[in-house]
């Protein structure tokens, strides 16, 4: 049997909404797919709508967690079926976060940053949690474009 793409599984998700920019998808599928069956810990840096996390859920049907970051404390009132999926608030950067995030995903397997998208953020995250990542695990920032935008640094 052949697994379904990511971008078919965002096209037939129903649920929560995640609004990846589809040509992502593909470059997801490229880099990922070699861990479509291993038992996975992911950390995605913003949620937003918490849609996302569902797709990797489906995605990776064997991983072991699935945990995503945001500092809007609405994120903290969003349900998941699927008990692998988790959601941290707070800010990806403070002492109180990491710790949290690290004492619930050790060593994650995937570390996906599309948080605030400001260059010293993304710089502070990568910096403080790329150690942590799992040897020969993937580092994937989204949205670099914005480093051109002063709005974003």
């Amino acid at each position: 049997m052949t697994a379904e793409s990511l971008l078919k599984l965002y096209e037939e998700h129903r649920g929560k909404v995640s609004d990846k920019w589809h040509f992502y998808l593909e470059e997801y599928d490229r880099i990922l797919s070699a861990y479509r069956e291993e038992p996975v810990r992911i950390l995605e840096i913003g949620v937003q709508n918490g849609g996302s996390l569902e797709i990797w859920a489906k995605y990776f049907p064997n991983a072991q967690v699935i945990v995503g970051c945001d500092n809007n404390p609405k994120c903290g009132e969003l349900v998941f079926q699927d008990e692998r999926i988790s959601v941290v608030i707070g800010d990806i950067n403070a002492n109180e976060t990491y710790e949290e995030l690290s004492a619930i995903i050790p060593e994650p397997s995937i570390i996906i940053d599309d948080g605030s998208h400001k260059s010293s953020d993304i710089i502070k995250t990568f910096a403080r949690y790329f150690p942590l990542l799992q040897q020969g695990g993937e580092y994937i920032i989204e949205d670099l474009h914005c480093s051109y935008w002063q709005d974003y640094e």
